[in-house]
């Protein structure tokens, strides 16, 4: 390979790592402010959201530590499939108990951020993929965008909750992300050791 298209792949690695890192520190914000708006609202779909977000930072970090590798393992997968069950359980729970959270302002502006940045940050991945050529960095850019499902829903059930008074609006969107995130979780255990090329 000539010596110019090796520091040119090495600049882009180092973009990645950057971005990866970013993406990082953004979960880690995000399961910061989650967890501590549940301390005071006691809110299933904060909390739900916060735990894959948390998962999210750790598949980050090994992602920026194992750049052009694959960033899959069991322990993210297991991760996501925790996370999973405790947003199936924080759902479940409150919508039978009937213990409705309190409502939130701060709850909304998290989840239209996530909203702003995540999208973002998961197109510059996949364009860093594409010119690694690298089918791991583009699933990485996958959950990327996925992850702005999530911050939807958390959206709709902050504004169901908090707009529209209806507080089991709130449970209701841990029960959607539930399968979400466990998708994500199988796919890694699927998927894990694949190593291909992503094609122009």
């Amino acid at each position: 390979m000539p010596t110019g298209m090796i520091e040119e792949r090495a600049i882009w690695i180092r973009h990645f790592c950057c971005l990866a890192i970013f993406a990082g520190t953004f979960h880690s914000l995000q399961f910061l402010a989650s967890v501590l708006l549940w301390a005071g609202t006691n809110s299933a779909a904060l909390m739900a959201y916060g735990l894959d977000a948390i998962v999210s930072a750790a598949a980050a970090l090994v992602l920026a530590t194992r750049i052009p590798r694959d960033w899959r393992n069991r322990f993210v997968a297991y991760g996501y499939m925790t996370a999973a069950a405790s947003s199936l359980y924080l759902g479940a729970s409150t919508l039978w108990l009937g213990r409705w959270p309190r409502t939130s302002m701060l709850g909304i502006v998290v989840a239209a951020i996530s909203m702003l940045v995540i999208p973002i940050a998961g197109s510059y991945m996949k364009t860093l993929a594409v010119e690694l050529r690298s089918q791991a960095l583009k699933s990485a850019a996958i959950f990327t965008f996925g992850n702005s499902y999530l911050s939807l829903v958390l959206l709709i059930a902050m504004l169901m909750s908090y707009a529209m008074n209806l507080r089991w609006g709130d449970p209701l969107g841990a029960l959607v992300m539930f399968p979400f995130i466990a998708q994500k979780g199988i796919q890694i255990l699927v998927e894990e050791g694949k190593h291909e090329y992503v094609e122009d």
